[in-house]
């Protein structure tokens, strides 16, 4: 309890201080018209809305990555997290590729090499002007103008173009990309349905926000950058597809997001060759920290199943953004699994708070 209580101090103490956030005439907002103010929520959405895609991604793509680790140790399930945390180096990582570096592509590389523990030789980015991206290079990360191969060497392709370049990055890559590629789309303007049509693959995530008039009077805070909203655990819940603080978000993320996940994750499984009772099991360690309250189960999932081999069939998740499975309905209703959820999204960033305040108690010792 002391030593806790002492990280939390170190954590309180390290904390930035704004000198000037008390100083009204030095805000944002001081120098706008009457009619200017009245946007002003359209910048705060905006924030909202680029936390939460950093978030999300970044925690999806930690979940996959633990999921490829755990598949090497299924014969010895009591002995998992301790195996995986003696590798230094993963047997089988996640390979992760951002196409388009401007504001969010870089933020959420930085995301998912802070929180998601991604190491840089496993990320590749293709962006027009990869020399100005020095600072991700000198980390080890592959900055190229080459959306070919990065495209055929990646297991989650994150998509930050402008809609006004998606169809040539489609005809560049549709036809270099995996079968098992999984493509998650921030092109707000394209549906999942017309991205499948472009890029000629199913495996397609696309996060949905929304918002109200009623959702933009709660408070959001856009003047602190990303990374300081996602050291903020109350900031990191209102991101969180399944959370209990949806009155309070300024921006509301669809659950179906949360399910596309789920089933995105079962797809990776199957081409891994995992079966179906492995596949449940190493799901709801990554997903749900195994909570024996409440399981998905196989029937959540298929009614009848003429597979042989015993894995789960390959879903196509463009079509599954257009109705309600039960895995949505059990996830938008089971509270155990919710709280489990909720608990493995909001670790993934406290683990990395929880560490950066340990490393600074020891350096002040």
């Amino acid at each position: 309890m002391e030593l806790m209580t002492r990280l939390k101090q170190a954590s309180v103490e390290t904390t930035p201080v704004d000198i000037a956030n008390n100083l009204e005439t030095l805000q944002f907002d001081s120098a706008l018209s009457a009619e200017e103010v009245q946007l002003l929520h359209l910048r705060n959405r905006t924030h909202a809305i680029t936390v939460s895609s950093c978030a999300q991604a970044t925690y999806f793509a930690s979940v996959l990555h633990e999921a490829r680790q755990l598949k090497k140790q299924l014969k010895s399930p009591q002995k998992r997290t301790a195996k995986i945390l003696q590798d230094r180096e993963p047997r089988d990582p996640l390979k992760v590729g951002i196409i388009g570096c401007g504001r969010l592509g870089s933020q959420l590389a930085h995301c998912l090499l802070t929180y998601g523990d991604m190491n840089p030789k496993d990320l590749k980015i293709s962006t027009r002007r990869p020399e100005t991206l020095e600072y991700l290079r000198n980390k080890g990360v592959d900055c190229t103008h080459d959306n070919i191969k990065l495209a055929s060497t990646s297991h989650l392709i994150f998509l930050c173009v402008l809609p006004s370049h998606v169809q040539t990055v489609a005809e560049e890559i549709s036809d270099h990309l995996p079968r098992a590629s999984i493509v998650y789309s921030f092109v707000s303007t394209y549906t999942p349905k017309r991205l499948k049509q472009l890029l000629g693959t199913s495996n397609v995530i696309k996060p949905e926000y929304s918002w109200s008039e009623e959702s933009e009077r709660n408070s959001w805070n856009c003047n602190i950058n990303v990374n300081s909203a996602l050291e903020d655990p109350e900031i990191v819940e209102k991101t969180c597809p399944i959370g209990y603080k949806k009155s309070e978000c300024f921006v509301m993320t669809q659950e179906k997001l949360a399910e596309i996940m789920i089933f995105a994750f079962i797809n990776m499984a199957t081409t891994l060759r995992v079966n179906k009772e492995d596949a449940l099991s190493i799901l709801h360690i990554v997903m749900f920290e195994d909570t024996p309250e409440d399981h998905l189960r196989e029937e959540d999932f298929i009614r009848n199943s003429r597979d042989q081999t015993g894995m789960f069939p390959r879903f196509q998740l463009t079509q599954l953004t257009e109705v309600t499975t039960s895995v949505l309905k059990r996830i938008s209703t089971c509270q155990p699994l919710r709280a489990a959820f909720l608990k493995k999204y909001l670790g993934l960033f406290d683990n990395y708070v929880q560490q950066k305040a340990y490393e600074m108690l020891n350096g002040n010792m």
